[in-house]
């Protein structure tokens, strides 16, 4: 709504908001972060290749969210959690990061989606799955139908369900995951930029620009890593696996277009067994 005497515009609170308020206010406050560079030419010439062959999207976010799983899978100090006076690694990755969504009214938001058990799924999962969460509703999703409903409440119980969150790492992977992944890469940015990911987890990635370098890709990379938790060392070790599989392209390769083609005709298929 525009009132002219005022010089301003005014529009309705998106009450799902809440929910990104009730997240922020769990950052860990032990969080450190770094930053890289990995050379992803072949991913995205892969990922070019498959998009024509196949005629859908080939999400470059669900490429480095599988090989992210894949990373943390081999190192699972990168998801391994203090409760009281223990250690606590769940068994599943579930994931949790951002998808784009246009919002009634036309607003468009980042709202939080989970892949469960993510290290079960291959990259051509990740990648229907993502494609399906961007683009039908997620009012039948159980964790978003639970976010939702602890955004309406009132701020106090909210404010006290986000402290319980951050003693709990079960209700933690019960509303969030047990990973975060954020994506700020967009088209057209020409410079190197990395992103400072607010982290509610032991690890959150965030994937950046992607540069131009002598004809090759550089995608700049950055994580906030939880310092109670994560040393330096394994940090780096993880950090050395997640480059490797991010390189060499993990998972885009022919069964990722074999399963792919499998999937659309499951999906175009009501009642088939994907």
């Amino acid at each position: 709504m525009k009132d002219q005497s005022t010089g301003y515009q005014t529009r309705p609170w998106p009450i799902v908001r809440n929910a990104l308020i009730s997240v922020l206010k769990q950052h860990r406050p032990h969080t450190v972060y770094g930053f890289g560079e990995v050379d992803i030419t072949e991913a995205l010439e892969r990922i070019s290749r498959y998009r024509r062959d196949l005629r859908i999207a080939v999400s470059l976010h669900a490429f480095v969210a599988y090989c992210l799983v894949q990373a943390v899978q081999r190192h699972p100090v990168m998801h391994t959690y203090r409760r009281g006076k223990d250690l606590i690694c769940f068994d599943d990755i579930d994931l949790g990061t951002a998808i784009d969504r246009r919002l009634p009214g036309g607003v468009r938001l980042a709202v939080g989606y989970t892949i469960r058990a993510a290290q079960r799924k291959s990259l051509a999962e990740i990648n229907m799955e993502l494609r399906h969460a961007t683009n039908i509703d997620l009012g039948s999703d159980d964790t978003v139908k639970l976010r939702r409903r602890v955004a309406a409440l009132p701020g106090f119980i909210r404010n006290m369900i986000s402290r319980r969150i951050m003693r709990d790492p079960t209700l933690l992977k019960r509303f969030h995951g047990t990973l975060g992944l954020t994506n700020l890469q967009s088209p057209g940015v020409p410079n190197a930029f990395h992103a400072l990911p607010p982290n509610i987890f032991t690890y959150t990635a965030a994937i950046g620009s992607i540069v131009d370098r002598g004809g090759r890709k550089i995608l700049c990379l950055s994580g906030g890593a939880d310092h109670a938790i994560v040393d330096g060392l394994p940090l780096s070790r993880f950090a050395a696996t997640l480059t490797h599989l991010l390189q060499s392209a993990a998972g885009l390769d022919d069964s990722f277009v074999t399963e792919t083609r499998r999937l659309l005709v499951a999906e175009s298929q009501p009642g088939t067994t994907a």
